[in-house]
């Protein structure tokens, strides 16, 4: 997939947190997970990674997502520790 230059920041840089903020359908979730993957080439753990979404549905589109890069790079310990890892719903009160 051919990267926007915002989109590599967010993938690449290191060393801070990012939000990841944009409209439907933008690739956020593309860009997400290539960063997750990115991590996880570099010898981290998937369970240090805090994804929070706004739905369960997208949290659990996140963690297919993840699963699937994952596994198509050979980090299959990591894709069995997706469902330990913190990529859930950002909780807000009524």
């Amino acid at each position: 997939m051919a990267w926007t230059k915002e989109q590599e920041e967010a993938i690449y840089n290191r060393g801070k947190n990012i939000i990841v903020s944009a409209g439907a359908g933008s690739g956020k979730t593309a860009v997400l997970s290539e960063r997750i993957l990115q991590y996880c080439l570099q010898g981290n753990d998937i369970r240090k990674v805090l994804v929070l979404t706004f739905t369960n549905a997208a949290a659990g589109e996140m963690r297919e997502r993840i699963r699937k890069k994952l596994m198509e790079n050979q980090l299959y310990e990591q894709a069995e520790l997706i469902d330990a890892s913190y990529i859930c719903l950002l909780y807000t009160s009524p």
